[in-house]
């Protein structure tokens, strides 16, 4: 190999060497050299433009800071400002942690990003701030904050927990005291919020019933020890608050089927093991009736039976609420709520007198009604 090509040759490879440096998570280890220093507890100001430090694998830019941790300790990351960016933890040349941006992209506002990250020794780590794409820019200020973890204590009935989510999953002690109707409820602005709660046979699991990606579990529990597990969907990370609340019944919450329904009044109630539930509904005089199965956490379907009437409903309520609404005559009625899949929890049953209940009786039914009624009363013997 002659002189001209043995340059040529060292030229290419550190070229590529270099290349792969900075392709390494999209910060170089120059960028960590130039990092600044970040004190945990301190916010620091700073703007990516065109001069800041280029990731050749996607166009975008960085700035780095050096944060000193101890091992064990948490940190929670905040990063705000009109940047599109992301954050990233290395540890060396691993990275450990990383969360993009929360904005759903409308308005001026880039939104936040939050990330909390849990060191697992004694040294300096390399946060990165780094822009969403090649053609972001703009100022930003970084918080670094101390997380205090949650003293660990189980939770009970009307009690609160705020904590940061550092990983796939944590997992909180339930101990209830009292049966009842019990809405737990994991809140985050930070992360798309899920819940998993199990123990004295109940396995149940929540996305989005709390509103806006927040989660919640409604459901029956017995005295006993459960387990709470809090996750995020979208694999991000930040801080949460998770809320336990004894939901009080106005008129007890039903168990037994056969159980009578009152016009204009709503029952509150819960599946059996077989994911159903029955009721009976005695009409004296012909009424429009409107029946609303609302469920929370699961499908519900409506169906009714009795004099002249066999009829079934799966999504005619909002989302996948069962609706029926129907011209009874006087009789006998048996109104099921049951599951898609068979799936636990609870529901209310609303039954709505519309007016209008000027039921004409088809002809000749004396008879057909008379087995139905006959057919209904059976039923209900078998239930009770």
């Amino acid at each position: 190999m002659n002189a001209s090509h043995a340059r040529l040759f060292a030229a290419i490879a550190m070229t590529l060497a270099l290349t792969a440096c900075q392709k390494l998570g999209g910060i170089t280890a120059a960028g960590g050299d130039k990092a600044q220093n970040l004190t945990v507890g301190e916010t620091v100001s700073g703007e990516i433009t065109s001069s800041s430090t280029l990731n050749y694998n996607d166009g975008s830019r960085h700035q780095g800071y050096k944060v000193t941790m101890k091992s064990g300790e948490a940190v929670s990351l905040e990063l705000g400002g009109s940047l599109s960016g992301q954050l990233a933890v290395f540890d060396g040349q691993n990275m450990i942690a990383n969360a993009s941006s929360s904005s759903s992209g409308e308005g001026d506002s880039a939104g936040s990003v939050n990330l909390a990250f849990r060191a697992p020794k004694d040294g300096s780590y390399l946060i990165a701030v780094n822009s969403a794409s090649a053609d972001a820019f703009g100022p930003f200020k970084l918080k670094a904050a101390k997380v205090v973890p949650y003293d660990g204590k189980p939770l009970g009935a009307d009690s609160e927990a705020t904590d940061w989510l550092m990983g796939d999953k944590q997992e909180y002690k339930l101990k209830i005291d009292k049966a009842g109707l019990y809405a737990i409820t994991l809140e985050s602005s930070a992360f798309d919020a899920y819940l998993h709660l199990n123990g004295r046979n109940v396995e149940l699991e929540d996305d989005d019933n709390g509103g806006n990606l927040n989660a919640r579990i409604r459901t029956y529990l017995e005295p006993g020890e459960y387990t709470i597990a809090a996750s995020s969907v979208n694999g991000n990370t930040g801080s949460f608050k998770l809320n336990v609340k004894l939901t009080p019944t106005e008129n007890g919450l039903v168990t037994r089927d056969g159980t009578a329904l009152t016009i204009g009044q709503t029952a509150q109630s819960m599946m059996d093991s077989r994911g159903r539930r029955t009721f009976v509904l005695n009409l004296d005089a012909p009424k429009h009736i409107q029946f609303d199965a609302i469920a929370d956490g699961f499908d519900s379907v409506l169906k009714i039976t009795g004099p002249g009437v066999d009829e079934e409903n799966d999504d005619g309520g909002n989302g996948t609420n069962a609706q029926l609404t129907l011209d009874l005559r006087a009789g006998r009625y048996i109104v099921a709520v049951t599951s898609l899949g068979s799936q636990q929890g609870v529901f209310e049953l609303e039954t709505t007198d519309l007016g209008g209940g000027d039921v004409a009786a088809p002809a000749n039914s004396n008879r057909k009604d008379a087995a139905e009624e006959a057919a209904a009363d059976a039923a209900a013997a078998v239930i009770n």
